[in-house]
C-alpha cells in the first residue's frame, strides 16, 4: 500500500479491518486511531476475531458474515466495549469484497460514543414518560410515495402499554401492530403529518390479546422523514365519560318524568277533580229544584267523571312504580278472551255514553303467559283510547292471532285516525303528547307510555297502524302459553 493511500485512509474517522473468509483479521488500517483498540495492532493481525474480540462482538460478526454470504450487500450493528477502562460505543459496517474464490470482508468501525450517550440520555428521559413514545420512519415505494411507517425506536412505556417488547416492535411496520379497524385511518393521518408538517392529535381503539378494547390518545409530530408518535392509555377516562353520559341521560329522563308527572297532576287530575266537584256543587245547591231524572243524569255524569279520576290515578300509580323500577311481574297462564271480557266491562260505561260498540273477537283457544294486571292496564288504555277517538255510533274491536311463535293482539277503532307525524309523537316516550277525543275527552299522556313499557317488560313489541279518517289499530305481541 502506498504512503499516499495510507494517508488517505488515515484521514477517515473509521477503523478499517480486512477479514478472510474464515474470520481471520488479515489487515488493519488506520494508524491514527490505534488508541481506539482494546489491544495493540500487532495483536490483531493474523488472529481470528474470536481470539481477540469480546464474545458479544464476535457473535455479531458471525451473523454479519452469514448475511453477506447469503447475498446481503451490507450489514451494520452497534456494540459496546471497554477501552482502557472506559465504556465506548461503536458502529460497525461490513461489506463483502469479491476476490475470485477467496472473498474478503471489509469492516469499517466508527466510535459513536458521544452520539450514543446522547441517545441514551434522551431515551432515559423518554422512559420516564408514562406515555408510549414511538419513532417511525416513512416507508416509500418506487414512486417515492409513503406506503407505511417502520418502527425505529420505542420507549419502555410502550412495552407496558401494549404488552409487546422492544425487540418485538422495532423493525415492524406500524400497520402490522395496530388494530385492523384503525390502521387505514392511522396511516392516512401519519402521511398528512409528514406531508404538511402540522402536528395531529386523535383517539383510537385497540383490541388486546384477550379481546378487550383499549382506548388511546395519540399525538404525532414530524421528525425527519417520519414522525414521533406519543400515546396514552385513556381507557379509564373513556369509561368514566361513558358513565357520566349514562348518568346524564338518566338525569334527563328523571327530569322528563318529573315534568310529565307534575303536568298530569296540575292539569289533568286537577281538571278531572274540578269537574267532579262542579257536579257535586250543582246537586247540593239545587237539590230541591231538580227532578229525579235530572238528579239521575247528574249522578251518571258524576259516575263517569269519578271513573275517569280513578283510571287516571291507577295509571299514575302504575306509571310511577314502573319509572322507579318497583314494578314486579307475576307471570301466569291467562285465558285471553276472558281477560278482554273483564276489561270491556270496566270501560263499557264510557263506550255507552258515545254509543260505541265493543267487540271481543279473540279466539277461545288462545292463552298467553303474562302478568294479568299489566295486560289489563295495556288493554284498558288501548280500548279507552279507541273509544276516545271514535265517532259516536262507531265500534272498537279486539282481535288476536298466532304469528312468529307469538300472539299478536290488535285493538282497532273506526275513528278519526292519525297521520305519520302524530303516530311518531304518540309512540315517543321522550315527549308528552295528548289530544282531545271526538267528544272533547282529555288524556294524561301517560297511558301509552305504560302500554309501551309493560309490553316491553313482557318481551313483546307494540306498534300502531293508521291513516287519517280510516281509524287506528294498535298491535302488540305476547308469548303464547304452551
Amino acid at each position: 500500500m502506498t504512503e499516499y493511500l495510507k494517508s488517505i485512509l488515515n484521514a477517515f474517522h473509521d477503523l478499517l479491518f480486512v477479514f478472510t473468509a474464515d474470520g481471520t483479521i488479515e489487515d488493519y488500517i488506520a494508524t491514527n486511531h490505534e488508541d481506539e483498540l482494546i489491544l495493540p495492532k500487532k495483536e490483531f493481525i493474523g488472529k481470528n476475531h474470536k481470539e481477540v474480540l469480546p464474545p458479544h462482538v464476535s457473535k455479531k460478526l458471525d451473523q454479519a458474515f452469514q448475511k453477506l454470504n447469503r447475498g446481503q450487500e451490507q450489514y451494520t450493528f452497534d456494540y459496546k466495549i471497554e477501552v482502557k477502562g472506559n465504556p465506548q460505543w461503536y458502529n460497525a459496517v461490513l461489506s463483502k469484497i469479491k476476490n475470485g474464490d477467496n472473498p474478503r470482508y471489509l469492516g469499517a468501525v466508527r466510535n459513536i460514543t458521544v452520539r450514543k450517550n446522547q441517545e441514551l440520555f434522551i431515551r432515559s428521559i423518554l422512559n420516564t414518560s408514562p406515555g408510549g413514545v414511538m419513532v417511525l420512519g416513512a416507508v416509500r415505494d418506487y414512486k417515492d410515495e409513503i406506503i407505511d411507517f417502520k418502527i425505529d425506536q420505542v420507549n419502555q412505556s410502550v412495552e407496558f402499554l401494549t404488552g409487546a417488547s422492544e425487540e418485538d416492535l422495532v423493525g415492524q411496520r406500524i400497520t402490522t401492530v395496530v388494530d385492523k379497524n384503525v390502521k387505514k385511518k392511522m396511516l392516512t393521518q401519519f402521511k398528512a403529518v409528514v406531508q404538511s408538517g402540522a402536528p395531529l392529535e386523535f383517539q383510537y381503539q385497540h383490541r388486546d390479546e384477550k379481546g378487550e378494547v383499549i382506548w388511546y390518545h395519540s399525538r404525532a409530530v414530524k421528525y425527519q422523514d417520519g414522525i414521533v408518535g406519543t400515546f396514552m392509555d385513556i381507557t379509564e377516562q373513556k369509561k368514566t365519560e361513558e358513565k357520566l353520559a349514562e348518568k346524564n341521560e338518566e338525569l334527563q329522563e328523571l327530569n322528563r318524568q318529573k315534568d310529565k308527572l307534575f303536568s298530569v297532576i296540575s292539569h289533568d287530575l286537577r281538571n278531572a277533580v274540578a269537574g267532579a266537584k262542579l257536579v257535586y256543587d250543582v246537586i247540593f245547591l239545587d237539590y230541591e229544584g231538580l227532578s229525579k231524572n235530572e238528579i239521575l243524569e247528574y249522578l251518571h255524569l258524576l259516575n263517569h267523571r269519578t271513573n275517569n279520576i280513578h283510571e287516571l290515578l291507577e295509571d299514575l300509580l302504575a306509571w310511577s312504580k314502573n319509572q322507579s323500577q318497583k314494578v314486579t311481574t307475576d307471570l301466569e297462564k291467562l285465558h285471553l278472551a276472558s281477560l278482554i271480557d273483564t276489561t270491556l266491562d270496566n270501560v263499557r260505561s264510557q263506550a255507552d255514553s258515545k254509543k260505541i260498540e265493543l267487540l271481543n273477537q279473540i279466539p277461545d283457544t288462545i292463552y298467553v303467559h303474562a302478568d294479568a294486571n299489566m295486560i289489563k292496564t295495556v288493554l284498558r288504555n288501548l280500548i279507552t283510547n279507541g273509544i276516545k277517538f271514535s265517532n259516536p255510533g262507531g265500534k272498537v274491536s279486539i282481535n288476536a292471532e298466532r304469528t312468529n311463535q307469538k300472539i299478536k293482539v290488535s285493538v282497532r277503532d273506526d275513528g278519526i285516525g292519525m297521520n305519520k307525524e302524530t303516530q311518531e309523537k304518540v309512540m315517543n316516550r321522550q315527549t308528552t303528547f295528548t289530544s282531545e277525543g271526538t267528544s272533547g275527552e282529555k288524556g294524561s299522556g301517560v297511558g301509552l307510555d305504560l302500554c309501551i313499557d309493560f309490553v316491553e317488560i313482557h318481551g313483546g313489541e307494540i306498534w300502531v297502524e293508521s291513516k287519517p279518517g280510516q281509524g287506528c289499530t294498535f298491535n302488540f305481541t305476547l308469548s303464547e302459553y304452551s
